[in-house]
């Protein structure tokens, strides 16, 4: 699930009465307005010039298909593409990773590519693959606006 897509639940279903429920409208068509200009519809050479820096968010939470919680991730901008299940150029893809910036788990060690070997762990936007890992995987560093990788203050991954 992307930031953006994170941001637009906010607005959730209303209260029950009228005036909740015009909210709940309006703030979902805000929502749906603002997914239209995304990013992501920008070349990937624009989208590098333009992108901000990654953020940290010490408290954030995710748990992924394994059962295997996380504390912190850090939100990069980066290009859309496919998630694979592991950090090989060769690995199956598991997801589609839709809407930019999104957040990002842990690093790891991969196949090269692109002239790097650092793979983020997150969850696509849709599954494509094994509906059982539910869209987790990797993307290659080289897809991510960062200026270093791995990416200051993201860990890295247990497994590596």
């Amino acid at each position: 699930m992307a930031v953006r897509k994170l941001a637009c639940d906010r607005y959730g279903r209303g209260d029950g009465d009228r005036r909740g429920w015009r909210a709940a409208l309006a703030g979902a068509l805000v929502c749906a307005a603002a997914l239209t200009v995304s990013p992501a519809s920008q070349s990937t050479a624009s989208a590098r010039a333009t992108a901000a820096t990654c953020q940290t968010r010490a408290d954030a939470r995710h748990t992924d298909w394994t059962g295997m919680h996380f504390l912190g991730d850090v939100v990069c901008s980066h290009t859309t593409g496919s998630i694979r299940v592991q950090s090989t150029t060769d690995s199956m893809v598991n997801g589609q990773i839709d809407f930019s910036p999104s957040w990002f788990v842990c690093w790891k060690r991969g196949s090269p590519y692109q002239g790097g070997d650092i793979w983020y762990y997150t969850q696509g936007d849709t599954v494509s693959g094994s509906r059982t890992a539910k869209g987790w995987g990797y993307l290659p560093a080289a897809e991510l606006s960062s200026a270093t990788h791995p990416v200051p203050g993201l860990k890295q991954c247990t497994w590596s």
